[in-house]
């Protein structure tokens, strides 16, 4: 006996670029954190191994360097699709499809508090969550620094014509510490709260296809849904 099984109705969530974007962002992160913990901790002999497998600390320190550019250069581009989303395509880069923090936001986090404690009723959230955009902000801004203080240490020579010697060093002990700063959060909160929840195991899929389907869409983002609902009618 045939079954007819409907497709599931899915909505257009990421832009094609945002997902690039994102691909290349995991890509470069990951192996920025596997080379630059390495080099770090190249004193230990199970590090100085591994080092060796790829080709010394020249070709490690090399990779680091290589995934550093283009890291940032997703980063360059994203800044830019900004500009263009503003003055091009006209859009407002505020209101309740932005990824800027808004009052709502903390009221959100409130009431979800809230709810936590089994006080009040989940937060009706909008296209961003306030934690999303928590995401987002920590990792754009922590990847200025990060980059600032690794074109540092790319040329100290460099700069410590500019500046007193003593700044490399600071530079490094910031690299270093925004590093596991970086590599914990994205790995324990961020991996948490949007891979690893158990309605979604083992990951979240939106970011890679750009869609979502109608009944995440509608739990997970009710606000926008239905804004959405109400331009169609």
């Amino acid at each position: 006996m045939e079954t007819d099984v409907k497709p599931k109705q899915t909505f257009q969530r990421f832009h094609l670029l945002h997902r690039i974007l994102h691909i290349v962002i995991i890509f470069n992160f990951t192996f920025l954190a596997i080379t630059g913990f390495l080099l770090h901790f190249s004193g230990f002999g199970w590090a100085r191994f591994i080092v060796s497998l790829m080709g010394g600390a020249g070709a490690a320190g090399w990779l680091h360097r290589f995934c550093a550019v283009f890291l940032y250069m997703g980063i360059v581009v994203h800044l830019f699709w900004l500009l263009y989303y503003k003055f091009v395509l006209k859009k407002n880069l505020t209101g309740p499809d932005s990824i800027l923090p808004a009052k709502k936001d903390i009221k959100d986090l409130f009431q979800n508090l809230r709810y936590a404690f089994n006080k009040g009723t989940p937060p009706l959230f909008d296209r961003f969550t306030y934690l999303q955009k928590y995401d987002y902000w920590a990792e754009l801004l922590g990847m200025q620094s990060m980059g600032l203080t690794g074109l540092i240490l790319w040329y100290p020579e460099f700069f410590a014509g500019i500046f007193p010697g003593f700044f490399i060093n600071i530079a490094g002990y910031f690299h270093f510490y925004e590093a596991v700063l970086a590599v914990l959060y994205i790995g324990v909160v961020h991996m948490s709260d949007t891979h690893l929840v158990p309605d979604i195991f083992p990951m979240e899929k939106s970011i890679f296809t750009g869609k979502i389907d109608k009944t995440r869409f509608m739990e997970d983002h009710p606000e926008e849904w239905k804004r959405q609902q109400m331009i169609k009618e």
